[in-house]
């Protein structure tokens, strides 16, 4: 019985020693604090506005490697997102409609959001593409304001 105690209180301090090392490493990413408050408008000015149907949130983590390019695409929702390292490049076309699903499409306005910055909405209802033009991985979060079993991005063709 002896033995066992000895054996749990060792393997609960190798525990609480990891979970130290991993709290510190973490601190240095995140601090206590708002990181998005009263948010009504994305990037482009455009007021948000909750989905009409059965409302649904989706989250996701994206990992990109430098170079990576998506497709140009549409979310017909908004997204609260957060760069937790790197930087991600999000190159708007402003001007073509949504039902013009060709590739021909124009980057009329590029914003970048790096690490560290306050979150910040996702545009809905935009062509856009997005890149990781750093050096390193980018890796964001996004959680997707949408409705239940709807798709969260529309690919042009």
């Amino acid at each position: 019985m002896k033995k066992i105690f000895l054996l749990l209180l060792t393997v609960s301090f190798i525990g609480c020693q990891n979970n130290n090392k991993v709290e510190s490493e973490f601190s240095s990413f995140f601090k206590n604090g708002d990181i998005m408050t009263s948010a009504t408008q994305d990037p482009l000015g455009n007021v948000f506005s909750y989905p009409t149907g059965e409302a649904a949130v989706t989250t996701q983590v994206k990992v990109w490697e430098p170079g990576f390019k998506s497709p140009w695409h549409y979310h017909p929702y908004t997204g609260v997102a957060y760069v937790v390292q790197g930087e991600l490049t999000v190159n708007y076309d402003t001007e073509t409609a949504l039902d013009a699903t060709s590739d021909e499409k124009t980057i009329v306005l590029s914003e970048t959001y790096k690490a560290g910055d306050k979150a910040f909405l996702g545009v809905a209802n935009t062509w856009h593409l997005s890149e990781n033009k750093g050096s390193e991985d980018l890796i964001f979060l996004v959680s997707w304001l949408g409705e239940k079993d709807k798709p969260l991005a529309v690919l042009s063709e």
